[in-house]
């Protein structure tokens, strides 16, 4: 028979046991909660608009495209971006949230690609882009506390154009030399 010191001692353990599992599983939550959060990054285009990253449990994370409020999403799953000034042509795997986004109306322009390409003065023969970049450029480059190789090639700041207002713009981190660099 059990006496009443082994079965308090008993009762005792399995509480100090069922207490310290609530606190390790609360822990756990906390901690996956503040690591989902800590998840998103967003980048501010020069014309106001912005590109937000968002945990997503079966893409990784993706890229949309906000207005210039920052709340309304204009273009969801972003893969690159060609911007200036006023306007962003936005490549995605969604092909209907892919096209040219006007950050002075906060919508889409309805025009297939070249004729976006003309109106937002973001053509530059060869199919590269004329924004602040030379070359498309996908959202995870252009995070202010990149490194490499996560940021463009310095090669591909557009400078010469002077219609760009930005210039603080170009001061931004990027990769020197020729890109992508053959890693040893």
């Amino acid at each position: 028979m059990i006496s009443r010191a082994q079965s308090l001692a008993g009762a005792l353990a399995r509480y100090a046991l069922i207490g310290l599992t609530g606190l390790i599983l609360l822990w756990a939550s906390v901690a996956g909660a503040r690591w989902v959060t800590s998840f998103r990054e967003s980048v501010n285009l020069p014309n106001g608009m912005q590109l937000g990253r968002e945990f997503d449990w079966n893409r990784y994370g993706r890229w949309d495209l906000f207005a210039t409020d920052g709340r309304t999403r204009l273009a969801r799953d972003i893969e690159f971006v060609c911007f200036n000034d006023r306007f962003v042509y936005a490549q995605a795997r969604e092909r209907a949230s892919e096209g040219l986004y006007d950050a002075e109306t906060d919508s889409r322009v309805n025009a297939d690609y070249s004729e976006a390409m003309d109106i937002s003065g973001l053509h530059k023969p060869g199919g590269a882009c004329d924004g602040y970049y030379t070359g498309w450029v996908g959202p995870g480059l252009l995070l202010h506390d990149g490194r490499y190789p996560f940021v463009p090639p310095c090669d591909w700041r557009n400078i010469g154009n002077e219609g760009l207002r930005d210039r603080d713009w170009f001061e931004r981190p990027c990769a020197p030399g020729p890109w992508p660099r053959d890693q040893p």
